[in-house]
């Protein structure tokens, strides 16, 4: 029991104080969600989205928010990723290409994409109590995938989908455990600051978007942390390793 504890421990620490320590550690990786969130919040500023709730609603699916609201959404993708790639076994190499897995990878994409697009199909033909259920269903048939996806990315190349789905139930089940727990607490703060800003005074607004800019570098460090610590916590290493032979080790939990 004592070794569970530290177990989940040290993903804990890896989660959120490793993610955190981006920042000083590996500063791009944050700023890769960062700047482009602030961009959009520069856009939103100038469309007058923060004049008040009427405004921020009339205006929330404006094309010119969008067209920033895209670029913000990759950034945020690969803050995650980078972030799972350093404390999934890069570390200061996360931005070394080579050490991703990227035949796996690359399937892994598509068969997630289908897996995504059967889900969206599922939520336009059902309804009501149905949807709930079957949504529940998919998503626990279809928790491998994700370490199926994030497997490769760390350079685990003994990863399989027939692996995922063997012996990957656990690993998956704590990779996205703390992915929610990172992600849900900082989403919903992400959501206040935008409900904060509302009809306050322009200095007021800058001041509460350019921290919520930074809250969400923040969310994806914590995210991508989260994901490498469960993988790890719930699949010990067993083979692989970069191009140049050097193996993919677990993040380190200290």
């Amino acid at each position: 029991m004592n070794a569970v504890i530290r177990a989940i421990g040290g993903g804990l620490r890896t989660t959120f104080i490793g993610g955190a320590s981006l920042f000083r550690f590996a500063p791009l990786i944050p700023l890769l969600a960062i700047v482009p969130e602030f961009v959009q919040h520069i856009a939103e500023i100038k469309l007058g989205m923060f004049a008040s709730k009427d405004a921020f609603n009339a205006l929330a699916m404006d094309p010119t928010r969008w067209a920033f609201g895209y670029a913000k959404l990759t950034g945020l993708a690969l803050a995650i990723f980078a972030a799972a790639r350093f404390h999934g076994g890069a570390r200061h190499r996360w931005w070394d290409l080579r050490t991703i897995a990227w035949g796996p990878f690359l399937i892994a994409i598509g068969v997630n994409a289908v897996v995504m697009a059967i889900g969206y199909a599922l939520g336009q033909v059902l309804s009501g109590t149905t949807l709930q259920v079957v949504t529940v269903l998919y998503q626990v048939a279809t928790l491998p995938m994700l370490i199926f996806l994030v497997g490769p990315l760390l350079g685990d190349r003994s990863m399989t989908l027939r692996r995922a789905y063997t012996s990957g139930w656990l690993s998956a089940l704590l990779a996205g455990a703390l992915f929610m727990l990172a992600a849900l607490p900082a989403q919903q703060l992400h959501q206040l600051d935008h409900t904060l800003a509302m009809g306050q005074p322009v200095a007021v607004v800058w001041a509460l978007m350019t921290w919520d800019s930074l809250l969400v570098g923040l969310m994806a460090c914590w995210m991508g942390s989260g994901l490498a610590a469960g993988y790890w916590l719930g699949r010990p290493p067993a083979t692989g390793g970069d191009r140049s032979g050097t193996p993919i080790h677990p993040a380190s939990t200290a």
